[in-house]
């Protein structure tokens, strides 16, 4: 399959490049060869000791070469490992750019990022579609008959679990919410052992593979200053990120034999909900792009509805998301995709006020300032160039 990216898509590797990384100019940014620039100055006479105290203890809010490189009208780009073009106002004094992952030095897209969207959609859809109370009790009844009597209880398996974080929090000082979606993840997917927890081998998502995709040309990559609409303090965040239309293969491939061979291990509610469409095996990867469909487009709906959240940039978000909108196989990946599009969120806020409980002893939507919670959550919103970050389409 191709891959498209239709907005700035950054995946980053944890590197930040830092002032004394680079060289700013009005329209590009120069990642410079910091060894062949320091040998060259001290060639031209510069007290080593100088720079070497610079390099030490840099000064936070100043490019540390561009004094240099200006004073001895040397050329960034022959000092440079690569430069990228800006969109967006670089920082005048001082910026920080979340570096793009790469291997060998060339940026690529994780097939892990990949299916982690596709199977947050297989989440979603899973629960909307075979969530009710009755076979989440019957499965997990296999497993811990207590726990199945609580979820026969509730209407559906997300009221249940609402209701399962509201006492977790309650009960337990220091909860965990990293944790928050362990036994929902478990009933769905595949669990094991009496307190219920998920095992990779029941899950039948291992039946999807998805490769890294091959090394992406630099030209793709760009510096972006992402806005983040709705905090009324930003703090400017520059990311590198692939620019829209950039396109790259991607080995996509689901393994029938698997879910065949291994039929009567899985024991999730996925399953279940394969099992009730025919044989696992044959309808599994319609299941699969069904599920991205319906999740991503309910995604599309929800922020056209949310435009008021982008303010100024309403127009231009509203023309983004009009023309992906009913698009078959779109994803969003990456940074900056937002809480709504990485969980199943659009089923939670479903539950109104009972909801909101439960995400503010999540600490979900809390003030910067530390006092208080945000009434509208999530309340932020990350556009680089006007456009949502992180989308793209498999053709």
């Amino acid at each position: 399959m191709r891959l498209e990216v239709l907005s700035p898509l950054h995946i980053g590797n944890g590197n930040r490049l830092t002032p004394v990384d680079i060289y700013p100019s009005e329209d590009r940014v120069y990642v410079l060869d910091v060894e062949k620039l320091f040998n060259d100055l001290q060639k031209l006479g510069v007290d080593i000791e100088e720079i070497l105290t610079l390099l030490k203890s840099p000064p936070g809010e100043h490019y540390v070469w561009k004094g240099y490189i200006e004073e001895y009208s040397l050329n960034p780009s022959d000092y440079a490992l690569y430069s990228l073009p800006v969109f967006g106002e670089p920082g005048k004094t001082s910026m920080q750019i979340n570096e793009f992952i790469k291997s060998s030095g060339r940026p690529y897209i994780p097939g892990s990022s990949i299916k982690g969207a596709i199977r947050t959609a297989v989440f979603y859809k899973a629960l909307k579609d075979c969530g009710d109370s009755g076979t989440a009790m019957n499965l997990v009844a296999n497993f811990s008959p207590n726990l199945a009597r609580e979820i026969g209880y509730s209407e559906s398996l997300i009221d249940y679990y609402v209701d399962y974080l509201n006492r977790e929090t309650a009960e337990k000082r220091k909860f965990d919410d990293r944790r928050a979606d362990d036994l929902l993840e478990a009933i769905v997917f595949g669990m094991e052992g009496s307190k219920v927890h998920y095992e990779p081998k029941r899950d039948p998502m291992r039946a999807l593979i998805i490769r890294d995709s091959p090394a992406i040309g630099r030209k793709h990559l760009a510096v972006y200053r992402v806005e983040a609409v709705g905090n009324p303090s930003p703090i400017p965040v520059w990311v590198e990120a692939l620019q829209p239309g950039t396109e790259i293969e991607v080995e996509l491939s689901f393994d029938e034999e698997l879910l065949r061979v291994n039929s009567s291990y899985f024991n999730g509610l996925l399953w279940e909900c394969l099992k009730d469409r025919g044989k696992p095996w044959e309808v599994f990867e319609d299941f699969v792009w069904e599920a991205v469909k319906e999740f991503y487009n309910s995604i599309v709906e929800h922020e056209l509805r949310s435009l008021s959240k982008f303010g100024s940039r309403r127009e231009s978000v509203r023309s983004f998301y009009g023309s992906i909108k009913g698009k078959e196989k779109i994803l969003r990946l990456g940074w900056g995709s937002g809480w709504i599009s990485t969980t199943i969120g659009l089923l939670l806020v479903e539950r109104g006020g009972k909801w909101e409980h439960v995400r503010r002893k999540l600490g979900l939507g809390r003030n910067p300032s530390g006092r208080g919670f945000s009434k509208d959550f999530p309340k932020t919103r990350r556009l680089a160039e006007g456009k949502p970050m992180g989308w793209v389409v498999l053709k």
